[in-house]
């Protein structure tokens, strides 16, 4: 069976990939909704895992693109937040937590059967990611610029639980539920928060 995982986030990308690919299965990677339209009108995939935040072109435009052009295979939503838009035939909350896949994709007969080990090697990429990750939201947070200092904490609420970082996801997720209604000064004061807890992890 052959999957095409359309993803921006590299590191969880490889992570299904390597999962997939252990099951026996063929899995494309597309790392933008305009490479993940182009691959579906180009090859025959029976599953489309289908990011919602994507650059070029986001995961709800493509699968519109692709349903107006006929396209009546299965495309599979991911997100971190609600997705109420029509065409997706399954939408999977982010983090991604393969027992729960598995359960909810059950109606598709070309599921693979998912390993839930996540690789040493690259959970151990993904930690020195957050770290990263870190080091940027705080040189964002000094400077205030909170439009790019949002877009790195809903990509770690996304995708830190798929790895293991339970804590670090919880974290972002409550960030993020409570940021469109704080002041300047109080983003600032919360972001200096978010940050000495998320350090206070086991990072590693």
């Amino acid at each position: 069976m052959n999957l095409l995982f359309a993803e921006d986030d590299s590191l969880l990308a490889q992570l299904f990939m390597l999962q997939a690919q252990d099951a026996g299965y063929q899995v494309f990677w597309a790392e933008n909704g305009d490479i993940a339209v182009q691959q579906a009108l180009s090859y025959q995939f029976d599953l489309i895992f289908m990011d919602i935040q994507m650059p070029v072109l986001d995961g709800i435009s493509a699968m519109q693109m692709l349903r107006q052009l006929g396209y009546d295979r299965p495309i599979i939503a991911m997100s971190a937040e609600e997705v109420t838009e029509e065409g997706f035939d399954l939408v999977l909350k982010k983090p991604l937590h393969w027992e729960q896949v598995q359960v909810n994709l059950a109606q598709f007969d070309v599921i693979p059967q998912l390993s839930l080990q996540v690789p040493p090697e690259l959970k151990s990429a993904y930690a020195a990611h957050i770290e990263e990750s870190l080091h940027q939201l705080q040189m964002l947070a000094d400077s205030a610029r909170w439009a790019e200092f949002s877009a790195i904490v809903h990509q770690l609420k996304g995708s830190a639980g798929s790895f293991g970082f339970e804590e670090i996801s919880q974290l972002a997720d409550k960030l993020q539920q409570t940021w469109p209604t704080l002041s300047e000064e109080q983003k600032q004061t919360r972001a200096t928060n978010f940050l000495e807890q998320c350090q206070a992890c086991n990072i590693k």
